[in-house]
């Protein structure tokens, strides 16, 4: 495995004798497997009524860690907050990203620790990316369990609108390129199952599991031969919500000198 200190990011992931991750063959999207913090997706920060220009998917993908700990099989990043963050991000913050490997799997680990002396309040996710051998129709996803996947309708800019649309409702979805035009993603909220896996052909080909995350995305871009499966603690905001961001669905407040964390684990099959 290979990680970027800009953005903590895995950029590169051989398992099998085959590359895992999205190496941007068409050129159409530079990212791997970005890591999301504080904020997932489009989503307002504002505290006591005043709101901050955080941007979409949040800093840290295009900030720069430090290594703090590395070995033969594993390696840990951590990303203090400074007066840049300060600008959008008013929390004083340790966010680490760690990276254990095994045979083939891969455990994500995010710590969050509040330095600050008020609560700190974040959200986190996951967009790796999930390299394709055959056309996306060859392609399925299945949850664990068997729930109803409504998808939650974005506009262009990233807001939820309100609409919704059920998808399937046995927790397997066939993967249409038709899913994905114009820069759509496919929003599902408030699951049941920690555990979707990724089928080619009637094989599994990966499978990640998302304790501790009841969202979960998928996209891609349109001429690429890939999926992102991405587990998100925050939804999008709705078009014109202005609600505080302590009291939004997802996202983690903790208190002063005290840490959260957060581990999922992708394993890797074929």
């Amino acid at each position: 495995m290979c990680a970027d200190n800009n953005g903590a990011e895995m950029v590169s992931l051989v398992c099998r004798g085959k590359e895992r991750l999205w190496q941007n063959e068409t050129g159409e999207w530079s990212g791997h497997a970005p890591v999301l913090f504080p904020v997932c997706g489009k989503c307002s920060v504002i505290v006591n009524g005043r709101g901050y220009p955080i941007e979409k998917h949040g800093f840290a993908r295009k900030r720069e860690f430090s290594v703090v700990e590395h070995g033969k099989d594993f390696i840990t990043f951590r990303l203090l907050a400074d007066e840049e963050t300060k600008k959008v991000f008013l929390f004083d913050f340790a966010f680490t990203v760690r990276y254990h490997l095994f045979e083939n799997a891969v455990e994500v680990v995010y710590e969050t620790e509040n330095a600050d002396t008020k609560p700190l309040c974040f959200s986190c996710g996951g967009h790796e990316s999930f390299a394709l051998e055959t056309p996306i129709e060859d392609y399925e996803v299945r949850f664990e369990k068997e729930e109803k996947l409504i998808a939650l309708v974005h506009d262009s800019e990233g807001w939820l609108t309100g609409e919704k649309k059920l998808l399937s409702e046995n927790g397997v979805l066939p993967l249409k390129a038709d899913y994905f035009t114009n820069g759509n993603t496919l929003i599902f909220g408030n699951l049941q199952s920690r555990k979707a896996t990724l089928y080619g052909n009637g094989r599994a080909v990966a499978q990640t599991e998302f304790e501790g995350f009841e969202n979960f995305l998928l996209w891609k871009p349109q001429r690429a031969n890939m999926i992102c499966l991405e587990p998100w603690l925050n939804l999008p905001d709705t078009m014109g919500e202005r609600k505080e961001f302590s009291r939004k669905t997802g996202v983690v407040c903790v208190s002063p000198k005290g840490k959260r964390i957060f581990r999922r684990k992708i394993t890797y099959y074929e």
